[in-house]
């Protein structure tokens, strides 16, 4: 066998070799939404006017629909879990990922991640995910309906570099949070806050008793006022128990 022909064998091995590392590899990088974490709702201000309508849909048994239209923006943390169970170190520059609310999409996202991942290794990548009202709109009927209940999922492309090559990893995972005791809670602690009848005493002019807008109003609508406030109260009480 000539020299030649030991070095064309030796060359075709080596990047038969470097051609299974690469497809061993590529087949096993993995991305998967490990979970979702709730952080806050950002809220619209609220005065007792607002709250008032809260309390009076909580009477009528739809107090989370009212509730809801209170919500600015929900704030949540996307964790990723990135893992390489192939043979060669992968760098990961960023994804990029659709999220859809009980599977209604409300927006995409982006998250730098710049990182390599070595063989064997898995890592937790936490992508802050801030859903805007505006965003939320068509998923709107769908999470008053379930009272809260948002079933997350995220589908994306995750772009693993394995030498030169950009490899496209696409992912779909899905979990589930609800808002309802946190948006239960906030409005509880409004309403005892803010519709008492201090509250309703602190608005007097004189002997009388007006509105925000300067508008004296009789004492007897004050006092079916501050009824319906004290039923929204035992309400909201029952609701906690």
């Amino acid at each position: 066998m000539s020299k030649f022909a030991i070095i064309g064998i030796v060359f075709l091995a080596t990047v038969v070799i470097i051609v299974g590392l690469f497809v061993y590899s590529y087949t096993h990088l993995g991305v998967s939404l490990k979970d979702v974490e709730f952080q806050s709702i950002d809220w619209e201000p609220m005065s007792w006017e607002t709250l008032l309508s809260v309390g009076l849909n909580t009477l009528s048994g739809n107090w989370f629909n009212a509730a809801f239209g209170l919500i600015q923006g929900i704030n949540l943390n996307l964790v990723f879990g990135l893992s390489n169970d192939g043979l060669l170190p992968a760098y990961i520059p960023d994804l990029y990922y659709d999220v859809l609310i009980n599977n209604i999409p409300i927006g995409n996202g982006v998250s730098k991640i710049n990182t390599i991942i070595n063989p064997g290794e898995i890592k937790e990548i936490i992508s802050f995910q801030n859903i805007q009202k505006s965003s939320m709109t068509p998923a709107a009927i769908s999470i008053i309906n379930t009272e809260g209940v948002m079933n997350i999922k995220v589908r994306g492309t995750a772009y693993f570099q394995l030498f030169v090559w950009d490899i496209p990893v696409p992912f779909d995972s899905e979990k589930q949070i609800s808002i309802h005791d946190e948006v239960r809670n906030k409005v509880n602690a409004e309403i005892q806050k803010n519709l008492s009848r201090q509250d309703l005493d602190a608005l007097t002019c004189g002997d009388r008793t007006h509105d925000e807008n300067g508008k004296c109003v009789p004492d007897n609508v004050i006092e079916e006022v501050a009824g319906i406030f004290d039923e929204i109260k035992k309400q909201i009480d029952d609701l906690l128990k």
